[in-house]
């Protein structure tokens, strides 16, 4: 929001100048104001900012247009062209993939960063914002030829200023109450293909279909015979309830190394402290409510298997025969299947 206070700044300041002074003071205000803001642009960064131009040129046409129609037959709905002009605006932004970021000065966009879903979300605050504008330009356009001359002056000034009011403060207050959330849930890391973090995002967040891609661990355990160790998920799950899975899986915690996030899955829902592993390579695994970069080991060696918490119900070896034949039986979660066919089946 800070860096885009001088956009908001500019428009706010037309905006009074027009309705308190009348447009031709607010004319001179959007000429000085914006040639202020592209003049200080232009020294800072050694260039033409062109959005920065457009912004200016684009409220100068508008406040031109409430001169021009100033003191004639139309005056009573300058204020509402405007406002639609302001709308056909927002809904450029609202509704194209226009990185929005690229309208603020080169200064801001270095240290601004902007991840695609904040982008996505700063678009649907537009879409909301652009819905509400076009309802109050109807209204108010309507009114000018419905209601008297007091009536239409409310709606077409305070009411505009006491409906934005009314939406920022309940995006406000929204956003409070998710940020309240948000402090008592899990924090995971956001990262690329390559395991790169990129940002950071809520265990529920992660899970509720955003398809943010977030790190996990998953460990095997072989025997001498070959056979693999699987865990029963604790019907207490909402997830899986009752199938048959890799013997230890779960996230890497924010700022945690994969091997830190492995020893300590292991040793909660196994209760092994010492084991040795190897790693298989990363892939990204994909269901109908999230995705995951999995980072799966090989055990071969470690010590005595405990179980005692509420994830794990029970576990034992399967030979490869048995879960070969119980592969198409519903028993195992789709993703211990997909490793046991590209990874397990591989090794002797």
């Amino acid at each position: 929001m800070k860096s885009l206070l001088p956009s908001f700044i500019l428009i706010l300041l037309y905006f009074i100048a027009e309705e308190f002074f009348g447009p031709k003071i607010g004319l001179i205000a959007v000429i000085v104001l914006g040639a202020g803001e592209f003049f200080y642009s232009w020294i800072r960064e050694k260039r033409i900012n062109k959005m920065t131009l457009f912004n200016t040129l684009f409220f100068i046409a508008l406040a031109a247009i409430s001169v021009l129609l100033e003191g004639i037959s139309f005056e009573r709905i300058q204020q509402t062209i405007v406002e639609a002009a302001m709308c056909v605006l927002i809904g450029i932004f609202a509704f194209s993939k226009v990185d929005m970021t690229q309208t603020l000065p080169e200064s801001y966009r270095k240290t601004l960063q902007v991840t695609p879903e904040q982008q996505q979300a700063m678009h649907r605050m537009l879409r909301l914002l652009f819905y509400l504008l076009v309802l109050h330009t109807v209204l108010a356009f309507t009114s000018a030829f419905i209601f008297d001359e007091e009536i239409h002056q409310f709606i077409e000034g305070p009411l505009l200023y006491i409906l934005i009011v009314l939406f920022f403060l309940t995006l406000f207050v929204k956003n409070r109450l998710l940020a309240k959330a948000a402090s008592q849930d899990e924090w995971l890391p956001i990262v690329n293909e390559k395991g790169e973090v990129v940002g950071k995002a809520t265990r529920r967040s992660c899970h509720s279909g955003s398809m943010l891609l977030h790190p996990v661990v998953h460990l095997h355990l072989i025997n001498e015979q070959g056979d693999i160790y699987l865990q029963k998920r604790s019907m207490k799950k909402n997830f899986l309830p009752g199938m048959w899975d890799t013997a230890v899986g779960g996230h890497v915690a924010l700022g945690e190394k994969i091997e830190d996030a492995l020893k300590r899955e292991t040793f909660e829902e196994l209760g092994i402290t010492k084991f040795k592993a190897r790693f298989l390579g990363s892939y990204v695994w994909e269901s109908s409510r999230e995705r995951e970069l999995v980072f799966p080991f090989l055990c071969t060696s470690h010590d005595a298997i405990h179980i005692n918490n509420d994830e794990v119900d029970e576990g034992r070896f399967w030979s490869r025969k048995e879960i070969e034949q119980n592969a198409a039986a519903n028993i195992f979660t789709p993703n211990f299947l997909h490793e046991y066919n590209h990874l397990l089946k591989k090794i002797k």
